[in-house]
């Protein structure tokens, strides 16, 4: 079966419908610290966003699904007459639905057990931002709702391409988003993943699957995810083993932006990379979502025939994607 992507979406820091960052992003204090870091946050007074305010249903939701919502709809966009009861929508988190879980927890920790809000609590939920979205599009195909690092982004792409060759649907919306909250900032420096000045962002990326396509558009010719590591020399080892499926005249575009840099570096050898200033920030599965999309941008700016897009995970795998032309 030959899986198109069709139309992409997308929110991020850089504005509705572009990817990445600005070249200046405010830094934020850690909680506690004099220490600052760079944080790139999507502008929520964008008409775009604000648009789905009046939606009645996402009144009170929490800005991931607002960002969810407006880059599936983008995706959707170009094709109005699409069968909406055979579109499935699968989403990848890392993070999820933070701004909400903060504020929840924080009015039980203050305030007591009996006062944490029965209002924000729904939102907390990964699964609601999704049933958000496929509710106000009035999608009826299958959903669902994986959580993992980076990329988890590969394994959502692996179920759409599961749900199309199994007959479950004609199209799927793939989608990835992060929201920020102080809180994340405090949690990444702790841990020392990503690389120091590199700014944290949020956002989301969709792209449009189609099994139904009539071939004039990119192609997912694979995915491939499940290469775990425990420690950074098995993420090495899992690495060098997902891209040696890879082609090796196909060029890989490079994701690396933390302590996965090692891991990138030593996979490098005896191949072709591109290296693209618009992938300025890390959010996650948004951003491996805006790498996929950076990518099909790449294929047609510079005519590739195909090209490899690493998804390197800071926790737990790595995985990669194929591209064709």
């Amino acid at each position: 079966m030959i899986i198109e992507i069709l139309s992409t979406g997308s929110v991020s820091p850089n504005g509705v419908g572009k990817i990445g960052s600005p070249e200046k992003c405010p830094e934020i204090s850690l909680v506690g610290s004099s220490a600052t870091h760079p944080v790139a946050l999507v502008d929520k007074n964008a008409p775009e966003i604000l648009k789905w305010s009046k939606e009645p249903r996402l009144r009170r939701a929490s800005p991931i699904s607002y960002y969810l919502i407006e880059a599936a709809n983008q995706a959707l966009a170009p094709f109005p007459d699409l069968n909406r009861t055979r579109i499935g929508v699968v989403v990848a988190f890392f993070l999820g639905c933070v701004d909400y879980s903060v504020k929840f927890y924080r009015q039980i920790t203050t305030d007591g057990r009996r006062y944490g809000s029965p209002i924000l609590f729904p939102e907390t939920v990964f699964n609601t931002p999704i049933s958000h979205v496929v509710a106000t599009l009035g999608i009826e195909g299958p959903v669902y709702s994986q959580i993992g690092d980076k990329s988890g982004w590969v394994t959502a792409l692996r179920t759409a391409e599961c749900w199309m060759k199994n007959g479950s649907a004609d199209h799927v919306i793939v989608l990835g988003a992060e929201e920020f909250d102080p809180h994340v900032l405090d949690a990444l420096h702790a841990s020392r993943l990503l690389k120091k000045g590199l700014p944290i962002a949020e956002g989301a990326g969709a792209v449009l699957l189609s099994s139904k396509g009539n071939g004039s558009s990119v192609k997912l010719a694979s995915a491939k995810d499940g290469y775990c590591f425990a420690n950074r020399s098995e993420a090495i080892e899992t690495a060098v083993a997902c891209l040696s499926n890879a082609p090796q005249s196909a060029p890989i575009l490079s994701t690396s932006n933390g302590w996965n840099a090692n891991v990138e570096n030593f996979t490098a050898t005896g191949r072709e990379w591109l290296f693209d200033k618009k992938l300025n920030c890390e959010a996650f599965t948004a951003s491996a979502a805006w790498e996929t999309i950076r990518g099909i941008q790449l294929i047609q700016e510079l005519q590739l025939t195909s090209l490899v897009i690493p998804h390197w995970g800071i926790t737990q795998q790595s995985g990669a994607i194929h591209l064709v032309r």
